[in-house]
């Protein structure tokens, strides 16, 4: 199976960054006071909101259009990316008011620099696949997180009082690793890029309006928070905590895909590698390896007993997570088959039915366990996904 010669180190560097991030939250739990770690994650989820909505995809649309020279096409993203943040302001201010944190003015401003800087660092892993090396674009990815982890480390055996500055302290120094590479790979001449196949440029592009690209991003923020809030207030916090964390783990392997694959592919403006359903039969094989990992753990009693709730959850968030592999490695294809904006309005149709399968029982009034919910989500989803996955890999009449 050929692959594009970036995959190996973005990949390695996706799970080192996963790996740092789990060594992140089990300090946080270990070392860290629940109040610091609750004001730190309300403030760091408004801050990826604002960053999310913001962006309006402008990464995939820096390495989907091929027409524009990078530095010309990262200023125009930076401009426009910037702006958004200036008038999402409200908005996240109004988040930071519901959230009922003391000290509003701080919060928000803490809100901000965590989002200024994380968008820097989102732009700068665009930027460096399109015009570095793989080893800079692999780095730019893994290091960040490890340099929060090492800073947070640091700061609870020098301030052990820091509580959630601490960590919003090591968050915002990590990011800022990030951005620097904004600074280089702006200078970097195409010598030292990562190599490019030949697709003419006006092949491959992203031709979404600015307007569809924030609904699409908006439908996806708005599913992911719902998603937990809804199961939170169905089932239970219990519940909702099996769901998130087999979300976060599972998921990993399609973000790995999407980073290490499909955005490797629209740096290079390549075609011409392995068959995307290989790639994505693949990744579902791979996320079944770390569902059976799962259950060995809470069979083991490697886990705490409380998790055990977790298994009937394995397998319907297995089929989902797989189909999400499916569609992860074939998401590059949209932008070299000027399907961009039909498939955007697919994506939004499809948030919009997991918004209705998730948020039916309470609407009409009628009871679903949490397995038959997962079930009806996990199967609802997964059939979406797969279809989405199938018309992009039909051939363009």
């Amino acid at each position: 199976m050929k692959l594009p010669r970036a995959s190996l180190p973005i990949a390695l560097a996706s799970a080192t960054s996963m790996g740092a991030q789990v060594l992140f939250s089990l300090l946080m739990l270990r070392l860290f006071t629940p109040q610091a770690v609750g004001e730190f994650s309300v403030i760091s989820q408004v801050a990826f909101f604002w960053m999310t909505l913001a962006l309006a995809q402008s990464p995939l649309k820096l390495l989907a259009d091929r027409h524009l020279e990078p530095s010309q096409a990262l200023r125009a993203a930076l401009r426009s990316s910037l702006l958004r943040l200036a008038w999402l302001l409200p908005l996240a201010a109004l988040a930071v008011q519901f959230s009922g944190l003391a000290q509003f003015a701080q919060v928000l401003a803490w809100a901000g620099v965590l989002a200024l800087l994380q968008l820097g660092w989102y732009l700068a892993q665009a930027l460096t696949l399109k015009n570095a090396s793989a080893r800079s674009a692999a780095a730019v990815r893994a290091l960040p997180p490890v340099t929060a982890l090492l800073v947070a480390a640091l700061v609870c055996s020098l301030w052990p009082q820091a509580g959630a500055t601490g960590l919003l302290l090591s968050a915002a120094l990590g990011y800022a690793v990030g951005a620097l590479w904004l600074l280089p790979a702006r200078r970097r001449t195409a010598s030292g890029a990562l190599p490019t196949a030949a697709i003419p440029a006006q092949a491959q592009s992203d031709n979404r309006s600015t307007t569809l690209r924030l609904l699409h991003t908006g439908a996806d923020a708005l599913t992911g928070v719902a998603l937990l809030l809804v199961w939170q207030r169905s089932h239970g916090a219990a519940q909702a905590g099996y769901l998130a964390v087999l979300l976060r783990l599972l998921g990993f392997i399609p973000s790995m895909i999407h980073a290490a694959w499909a955005q490797v592919l629209l740096a290079q403006g390549s075609r011409r590698h392995a068959s995307p359903l290989w790639i994505g039969v693949g990744g579902a094989l791979a996320t079944a390896g770390l569902a059976m990992a799962c259950a060995v753990a809470v069979q083991w009693q490697w886990l705490a007993a409380s998790w055990a709730g977790m298994l009937p959850y394995l397998l319907p968030m297995l089929l989902w997570q797989g189909a999400a592999c499916v569609l992860a490695a074939s998401s590059h294809l949209p932008f070299q088959q000027g399907r961009a904006i039909a498939f955007s309005r697919a994506a939004i149709a499809f948030d919009g039915m997991q918004l209705l399968t998730l948020g039916a029982p309470l609407m009409l009034g009628f009871v679903l366990s949490p397995l038959e919910h997962v079930w009806w989500l996990a199967g609802l989803s997964s059939a979406g996904l797969l279809a989405l996955s199938i018309w992009l890999n039909r051939p363009k009449a």
